[in-house]
Order: C-alpha cells, then sequence, then structure tokens
C-alpha cells in the first residue's frame, strides 16, 4: 500500500489499489459496503472483476465473475444482483464468498435493458429509450450546441417493472419527448423505485418516484421552470431523497451555460421527504460540487470535486443546520471533463474512519483513501 502526503492538505493519502488496468468506487449513489465493513470496487473496464477493499489494513481482495452488468448490492447481508453475460440472465451471489445462482431470465419478447431491482430481489426494473433520429452521445465539451442538441434530440421513453415470480409487466412510466435514467430502488421498501428523465435538470421535473405495481406515481421536491434539481440519492434509511439544488429562475445564462459547474448562482444541499415536501435545504455552499452524500450515520456531508476545486470534501452535517463548511481532504488529479466530472465517487466507510475515493495516479485510475478526522 503505497502513502504519501498530500501536497495541498498536508493529510496522508493512502493508495488502496495498484492495478494496471484501473480499479474505481461505483457511482457515488450506489450502495458500495458489506457487513464486515468491506467496500466493493471493480476494475475500471470489467464489471465483473471485482475488487474489496479493507481501509483500514488497506488488503485487498479480488474476485472474477462472469457480469455483464452490476444491479445492485444489498449492504445489509452483501448479496450482489447482476446481469450475466447473455445479456437476459439475472444472478445473484453473496460476497464475498458466496456462489452464484441464477434468479431469472427475462423472455426475449420483453424489449428493453435491465437496469435494478428491488432490495427483495422480487421485482426487477426495465427501461427502454427509443431514439427517433440519428443518436447523439453525450457531449463532453463545453459546446452549449452540442448539449442542447443533445438534450432535444428526439426520443420516447419507458420504464416497466418485471415481477420475477411470475413474468408480470407493469408500466410504471412513459413519454413521448425523453428517456428516463437514474433508475435506483429503495434501499428499504421493495416495491418503491426512483428515476429521472433524461432531459435537462432545470426544465422538467428532475425526480420520481413510482410503487412497483404501477401506482403512486409522485413528484419529488415539486420544480418551477428554472429550478435546478440534480444528483438525487436515497437517505440511508430509504425516508427521504437527497440532491442538489441551484434557483436558476432569472439566471439569462440558462442557456449559453446549462451546466451547474458554470451556473452564476450559488449551490445548496436538499433534501424531501417521500411526501415530496423539501424538509431541508442549505446555506449556500462553498462551490458547485459535483456530486453531494452523506456518510451512512448521516453525520458527515460529502462533496466530489470540480472544475477549479479539485479536491475531495467532508463536513460535518445535522438536518437541524443549515450551514455546511466543507473542507478539502486531498487533491484530486483526474482531468476535468464537462458534463462527466472527475469520476471521483467518494464515500466514507461505515466506522466513520475513512473517506474513499477514485483518483487517476500515473494516469490510471485507483481506490485511495484519507483519514476522516
Amino acid at each position: 500500500m503505497k502513502q504519501w502526503i498530500d501536497e495541498h492538505t498536508g493529510r496522508k493519502i493512502r493508495q488502496l489499489t495498484d492495478s494496471p488496468g484501473g480499479v474505481s468506487l461505483d457511482y457515488f449513489r450506489l450502495p458500495r459496503y458489506l457487513p464486515n465493513g468491506l467496500v466493493m470496487a471493480s476494475g475500471s473496464d470489467d464489471p465483473g472483476d471485482l475488487w474489496l477493499l479493507d481501509a483500514g489494513s488497506g488488503d485487498c481482495q479480488r474476485r472474477r465473475l462472469p457480469i455483464k452488468r452490476r444491479l445492485k448490492l444489498r449492504e445489509r447481508d452483501g448479496k450482489l444482483w447482476y446481469v450475466g453475460t447473455a445479456g437476459r440472465d439475472v444472478w445473484e451471489v453473496t460476497l464475498p464468498e458466496g456462489v452464484p445462482h441464477r434468479v431469472t431470465e427475462v423472455p426475449a419478447e420483453i424489449t428493453g435493458h435491465i437496469v435494478d431491482i428491488t432490495c427483495d430481489g422480487e421485482s426487477l426494473i426495465i427501461d427502454l429509450t427509443e431514439e427517433l433520429g440519428t443518436a447523439r452521445t453525450v457531449p463532453l465539451t463545453k459546446d452549449a450546441g452540442a448539449f442542447w442538441r443533445y438534450i432535444d434530440r428526439p426520443r420516447k421513453g419507458y420504464l416497466w417493472s418485471y415481477d420475477v415470480a411470475n413474468g408480470t409487466v407493469t408500466e410504471l412510466a412513459r413519454s413521448q419527448i425523453y428517456g428516463f435514467g437514474h433508475h435506483d430502488t429503495s434501499p428499504a421498501d421493495g416495491h418503491l423505485v426512483k428515476f429521472s428523465p433524461d432531459y435537462y435538470d432545470a426544465l422538467c421535473q428532475r425526480i420520481w418516484t413510482a410503487r412497483t405495481d404501477g401506482s403512486q406515481l409522485t413528484r419529488i421536491r415539486p420544480q418551477k421552470a428554472g429550478e435546478f434539481v440534480t444528483h438525487e440519492f436515497w437517505w440511508p434509511d430509504g425516508k427521504a431523497i437527497g440532491y442538489t439544488y441551484q434557483d436558476r429562475r432569472q439566471d439569462p445564462a440558462l442557456r449559453e451555460l446549462p451546466w451547474g459547474e458554470y451556473a452564476p448562482v450559488p449551490s445548496h444541499f436538499g433534501v424531501a421527504n417521500l411526501k415530496g415536501e423539501e424538509i431541508y435545504l442549505s446555506d449556500p455552499l462553498n462551490h458547485y460540487h459535483s456530486h453531494l452524500y452523506v456518510s451512512a450515520d448521516t453525520k458527515w456531508s460529502i462533496g466530489d470535486g470540480t472544475e477549479g476545486h479539485s479536491f475531495v470534501y467532508a463536513a460535518a452535517f445535522s438536518l437541524s443546520s443549515s450551514r455546511i463548511e466543507f473542507q478539502a481532504l486531498a487533491t484530486v488529479h483526474t482531468p476535468y471533463v464537462p458534463f462527466a466530472g472527475q469520476g471521483v465517487d467518494a464515500t466514507i466507510t461505515p466506522d466513520g474512519r475513512w473517506m474513499l475515493y477514485n483518483d487517476t495516479l500515473d494516469g490510471v485510475k485507483q481506490v485511495c483513501a484519507v483519514a476522516l478526522e
């Protein structure tokens, strides 16, 4: 395990992985911890190359599984669900040493991609975006014209749940003008899923929830045009949803600078309950953070680096105080990419001792740790 003193923060950094192909923590809002405190990461180009890391000792366990797409890790017992290499078969395995078992195979006539599974393993979430014109890729440049051409491309979207036991398909949402994304089932309720339109966050209702039986379609934190709500995530107990908020209703630069990181308005950390009501909004933060998150005990908030602020941050957090004072803990060396950020995906270990994050070292993504003091 390599260690050094950060050149900007003065803190000791631990490099937990050293793989030539790179290793990364999963996207910030996804569960990652096993009951024994190990964190799950994966090979940068191979979802079946699993790494289980101990931040304290620096030990790394490696396991390979025939995975095409990971669906969800259930943290309370370490059960991981994934789509197998055939693309329609769903499997489960209890990490770190369990034997995989096939859960189901979704018939080929059910179109769409298997994107998630409920925490009880009873329902799959299936998504389909139907491109109606020339397919466009996400523009990773500071080009507003390319951004809006991508956002406004013609498409339709469909979202379904699939009952594993009886094969019933239920429509959750559909749209004639956009697709859906950020599908994320509740960590506590086996019949609840959160999702978002793949449209511009300040010109649509960003956060929705629905029951897997198709009922109770709910707007979470209803928006007015120009209110920018983004990067939503489940609260650890599943009883609320956190997000980043910017008020751009009076911002004349909305079209020219649609990206949150370049907006000339302050950023806030918000939380809404499952009725959709906002129950918390922070004071303005010290700057925009690519992602905002909280520790499992919600005592800490986490901020990811962004352009001009290439650090991973932490701050004491309480719903009873609107003040969040982020402090830089470690430098992020990954080059910044507009729209995509830096892929920091920081997290705090369940024991509250370490912050883990992705960083680029010698040209390759690796997982690093810094003590949380």
